[in-house]
């Protein structure tokens, strides 16, 4: 990555998570998402109350990049954050997971449809928002029309104007997750620094 910056993800995260003794979160936001009774159960709660203060842990350490996980969501009252969205046409990325994961074109687009649905689900029941709204984000990339390193480039220069504009708001620095978790995210963000 141009930016040189530790990477968050699904497997990050939930190694974060993991360390707590909190595995439920592949149930919750997995192949298959959550039933609206799922969300009360205790340890449903806690998942994602750790999947949060996991988010803001990762913003608090400094410059790196969230992806997913209800980031814009957790993150939307900070200041410094840039929330891009990466789109591309359903049959663009279906093509794209046939490739990756060597698998058909018709199984990648059920795969597609069904990531998808979890996605949207996940997001409505856990955030009340649309997880494709484009009007929750400060940048759209479409993959379809643009290259990946046209894609980096955007949103370089995106976030580079944004922190020159001095962005109002209680800035992720301020952030203080418990010292434990903060260590647990350093650890998992030096393993997956790409």
């Amino acid at each position: 990555m141009k930016l040189g910056w530790p990477i968050a993800d699904k497997s990050t995260i939930n190694g974060v998570i993991k360390q707590y003794g909190l595995i439920h979160l592949d149930h919750l936001y997995g192949d298959k998402p959550p039933t609206f009774w799922d969300l009360f159960d205790h340890d449903s709660v806690l998942t994602i109350e750790w999947m949060n203060k996991t988010v803001q842990a990762i913003a608090a350490q400094g410059d790196a990049v969230i992806l997913g996980r209800g980031g814009v969501a957790v993150l939307k009252d900070y200041a410094g954050v840039l929330d891009v969205f990466i789109k591309a046409p359903d049959d663009v990325r279906a093509e794209r997971i046939s490739l990756r994961d060597d698998i058909q074109q018709s199984e990648a687009a059920r795969k597609v449809a069904a990531d998808d649905q979890a996605r949207a689900k996940f997001t409505r029941l856990i955030y009340s928002r649309d997880w494709a709204d484009e009007k929750n984000f400060d940048l759209v990339i479409d993959t379809g029309q643009v290259t990946d390193e046209a894609a980096m480039d955007q949103i370089i220069d995106a976030y580079r104007a944004r922190m020159a504009g001095q962005p109002a708001g209680p800035r992720v620095a301020d952030i203080r997750p418990d010292p434990v978790l903060a260590d647990t995210v350093r650890e998992q963000l030096a393993r997956h620094r790409r």
